[in-house]
């Protein structure tokens, strides 16, 4: 009877792909990836990489359920305390593996037409996801949601609602989703779940479950770019189109 040696072969995943690759290769089978020596134990190190994407994704949920339900926390002050709470929880988290996640940050292979192209779907999109979600909330709640009354009143009214719906979001949930919690997952389980993960813990944090059916899809579009590109900037550059959209739409 022949042994099977492969499979007591030590494995680890791939740091671009996650595919489960020899400990000792220094190239991804797979995507061809560099592994720059960096030797990942699965078994010993999981839970803690557990632990740690708990306590990330815990502080933004307990953060988002405050703003959602708590009525101490509905006022401009106490919403932006917290936005600004999730931004340095995003960059922590992100920075405490800076080594490897800094990869994340380049944008080596730069197209202004993949640029334009992304943007334009962003775009698209969100047109597509605000008439429909203003029809659901009049069809079923009776009543449109509009977020500008935060805001209202604040002479600084347009720069806020930029600043904290387009441009904070876009940087920080994509530094704390698609950069550290999705190449936490990379280590923990396959590329593909690690997507599904992030995309479903993405979409819970915004409390919606009227907006769930876009949500999911969105997300899942981000980590997938992500992945793609093997950079952030263009997850970023599509969060920001996306949600620009909405302002516009709030300010009309």
């Amino acid at each position: 009877m022949i042994e099977n040696k492969n499979e007591d072969v030590e494995k680890k995943p791939c740091i671009k792909c996650g595919v489960l690759i020899v400990l000792d290769n220094r190239f991804c089978n797979t995507c061809g990836a560099r592994q720059d020596g960096k030797i990942i134990e699965p078994a010993a190190n999981r839970w803690m990489l557990l632990q740690q994407g708990a306590l990330f994704y815990g502080i933004d949920i307990v953060a988002c359920c405050l703003v959602k339900f708590a009525d101490f926390f509905q006022n401009l002050s106490r919403f932006l305390f917290f936005d600004i709470l999730m931004a340095i929880t995003a960059i922590i988290f992100f920075a405490d593996n800076w080594t490897e996640n800094k990869k994340l940050l380049t944008w080596r292979n730069f197209s202004w037409q993949k640029l334009a192209a992304y943007g334009a779907i962003a775009i698209a999109s969100q047109i597509v996801v605000h008439y429909s979600v203003t029809w659901l909330n009049i069809a079923i709640y009776n009543k449109d949601d509009v977020y500008y009354t935060y805001l209202n009143g604040n002479y600084a009214a347009v720069i806020f609602l930029i600043s904290f719906t387009a441009v904070m979001p876009a940087l920080f949930e994509e530094l704390g989703y698609r950069g550290y919690l999705m190449q936490t997952l990379l280590k923990v389980t396959d590329q593909e779940q690690a997507i599904y993960i992030s995309a479903f813990l993405f979409a819970i944090i915004h409390m919606s479950v009227i907006s769930l059916f876009w949500l999911i899809p969105f997300a899942l579009f981000l980590g997938i770019t992500r992945m793609r590109e093997n950079t952030l900037w263009y997850g970023i550059f599509i969060h920001f189109c996306f949600n620009l959209t909405a302002c516009v739409f709030e300010l009309r």
